[in-house]
């Protein structure tokens, strides 16, 4: 269950990073540095609780459970975008958001749409719980550790890796097609993992 749960949070942060490489410079920097300050003020806070209650609210079922709820609910509004986004300058994307009722066919330029654009400013929230415990993880194998110089630490390699890592998926896959196809796999074998994930905890 434990690795179940590692390459469920590892899959998270690879999919944040490739969504993120959809967003406008501003988008990145912005997403980055709210990522970064979450690390900084979860950690010490964190610091503060034994590790085996941090790993029991992780392995509890019920919360397990929820959590999967959460996550299927993330790989939806993904692979949503996944659709929606190439469809942007088609005739309708209505037989794709099938939830918006007003018809894009005399729109100006569909991607202005509300919907996508929500769609496209998403950049994955649960990246955020699952990038503080990985680093809680860390924390809890470096005891006697100073926690403080470990959050600052922390928050300024979150904040490079996330503005790096956005970066490096568009300079080195520059093509938006072969990011969305990334991006749904990703989050399909999220999806299947939480599926299993939650199959071992009912039975």
């Amino acid at each position: 269950m434990e690795i179940l749960i590692t390459l469920i949070a590892l899959l998270l942060i690879l999919s944040f990073l490739i969504k993120g490489s959809f967003l406008p410079r501003w988008g990145v920097v912005a997403v980055s540095l709210l990522l970064a300050v979450a690390v900084r003020l979860v950690i010490p806070w964190l610091a503060g609780q034994p590790a085996a209650t941090v790993n029991g609210w992780i392995s509890a079922p019920d919360r397990m459970l929820d959590g999967a709820v959460c996550v299927v609910l993330e790989v939806v509004l993904m692979m949503t975008f996944c659709f929606a986004w190439p469809a942007r300058s088609s005739v309708s994307l209505t037989p794709l958001l099938w939830f918006s009722s007003r018809s894009l066919k005399n729109a100006r330029g569909s991607e202005n749409h509300p919907l996508l654009r929500s769609l496209l400013y998403y950049p994955g929230v649960l990246a955020f719980p699952a990038v503080c415990w990985a680093w809680s993880q860390l924390l809890f194998s470096r005891p006697g550790i100073d926690f403080t110089r470990f959050a600052w630490l922390a928050a300024f390699c979150t904040l490079f890796v996330a503005l790096g890592g956005s970066w490096v998926v568009r300079r080195f896959l520059p093509e938006e097609d072969v990011r969305l196809e990334g991006l749904f796999l990703v989050n399909l074998f999220l999806l299947l993992l939480t599926v299993a994930a939650t199959g071992a905890i009912t039975f």
